[in-house]
């Protein structure tokens, strides 16, 4: 027996029919007969389909649209309720466990990325040659204080919101200062 994958169709866990099909070693056309008929008798009492079978097409290997169904898990549990022996069990047994693959991946958190561990004198040296680097190349105090907000804030470190901003009256020797002068002037 094949594997059965469950996948995503607008926000519902599906598996193909020809799929199903394929695992309990049925031909596809006399599954989807009796898949006609179970919609037909929950349609005559007045139970959603589409909680169960999912009408829809693939296209052949001849390139015509032929018709299949979606089933969901309900619908498999449907499908495997009229089967028993070793193909019911094997099948039921495969698609549980396609719909639980399918759940644990929709439910699974994301791994966030660690930030490896470093001393406090680490982060300081890091800062120290990157402000450094950063004067080197004509960078303002304002942006050099900026680079180190950012550098405490990727490793948790809070920062108050005024610590990149200069202060009123400060004496800035890389922008437009009170003297007139400019970024690279020199005195």
């Amino acid at each position: 027996m094949n594997e059965l994958k469950a996948h995503d169709f607008h926000g519902k866990k599906v598996v193909d029919s020809r799929d199903v099909a394929q695992m309990v070693d049925r031909p596809h056309n006399d599954l989807m007969k009796s898949i006609r008929q179970y919609v037909k008798y929950l349609n005559e009492g007045e139970i959603s389909q589409v909680d169960f079978f999912i009408e829809s097409t693939y296209t052949a290997s001849n390139g015509q649209e032929q018709p299949n169904f979606l089933i969901t898990k309900k619908g498999c549990d449907m499908v495997a309720n009229k089967m028993n022996g070793k193909k019911g069990v094997l099948f039921t047994a495969a698609y549980v466990s396609a719909f639980e693959e399918m759940r644990q991946t929709l439910t699974t958190p994301p791994v966030p990325k660690r930030i490896p561990d470093v001393s406090p004198s680490g982060l300081a040296k890091l800062i120290t040659v990157t402000r450094q680097v950063m004067l080197d190349m004509g960078n303002s105090p304002v942006e050099i204080g900026a680079m180190t907000k950012s550098v405490l804030e990727t490793w948790g470190i809070p920062v108050p919101v005024a610590f990149s901003q200069q202060i009123p009256g400060q004496l800035c020797l890389f922008e437009n200062s009170a003297l007139g002068e400019g970024r690279g002037a020199s005195a």
